[in-house]
């Protein structure tokens, strides 16, 4: 019997889990610059909260995601990202499944979990330095969007060891120190956010944690950073922030010193979306 034929009434029945594969209608580069990279994290960490996602990452012109439970979960996963991608970046091509591969067990699901997250060195992507396109970051503690994610990979994956995590991003080891010149961008990150402009909620947040992350340094230095007054972020400074908003901006500050490697071209696209 035909392989296809062994492959799909086992992908119709499994509920392991599911490796899922999804490409833009034209094969794009599915995020070709740092806003639209964090504008994907920000939903597919959105989708990680209420789904059993174990991992996911942008590669060039492809999506991967690791995802648990059932065919109808994953179908369901897929329809509201096409939702979003139609609604908020409008490419003007469907986002399309190029595969949906069933996990056959728990070796299946580590595999697939490092295949994924290793897809840059798979391909040979050098583009997204700071890893906002991968879960990794979610899974290490240095984006607050899905803690879910990160406990879900401790429960299901007991034997991965944080020098393994931090080898995906490229590094031997992670601090917490703080290195003000690159604080703005470091809180972005943390929070899956663009820039640190406006006042909604998430951007309020980022700054508390940005404030708190370098409370032992005058104000004038972190107002200068940020783009505040001192009056502002001694008033921040009394805000309650969790230890892990503090952490995450204290361990992208340290990523960012220690990937400092200068970009491979003059500037990056600046798009905001695929219009």
């Amino acid at each position: 019997m035909p392989r296809a034929a062994l492959w799909l009434p086992f992908a119709a029945v499994s509920s392991f889990g599911f490796h899922l594969i999804l490409r833009l209608g034209d094969d794009r580069v599915i995020a070709p610059s740092r806003v639209l990279r964090r504008r994907w994290a920000s939903e597919l960490c959105a989708l990680a909260r209420e789904f059993d996602v174990i991992a996911w990452k942008l590669a060039d012109t492809h999506l991967h995601i690791v995802v648990l439970g059932t065919l109808t979960r994953a179908e369901e996963l897929i329809r509201r990202l096409r939702i979003w991608v139609s609604a908020a970046l409008r490419p003007g091509v469907p986002l399309e499944v190029q595969r949906t591969k069933p996990l056959a067990g728990q070796s299946h699901l580590e595999s697939a979990f490092f295949y994924v997250l290793r897809q840059d060195d798979h391909h040979g992507v050098e583009t997204d330095l700071h890893q906002d396109s991968s879960a990794v970051l979610d899974v290490l503690g240095l984006r607050v969007l899905s803690p879910e994610l990160a406990g879900r990979v401790r429960e299901r994956l007991p034997r991965l060891t944080r020098p393994v995590l931090l080898s995906l991003l490229g590094v031997a080891e992670l601090g917490e120190a703080v290195h003000v010149q690159v604080l703005a961008d470091a809180a972005a990150a943390a929070f899956g956010l663009v820039d640190m402009e406006g006042n909604r909620p998430l951007v309020v947040r980022a700054r508390r944690a940005a404030v708190a992350a370098t409370r032992d340094l005058r104000p004038s230095m972190v107002a200068d950073a940020l783009g505040l007054t001192p009056q502002a972020v001694c008033r921040l400074r009394k805000a309650d922030v969790p230890t892990s908003d503090m952490r995450a901006v204290r361990l992208q500050m340290c990523l960012r010193i220690a990937r400092a490697a200068p970009p491979l071209f003059v500037r990056e696209p600046a798009a905001t979306a695929y219009e």
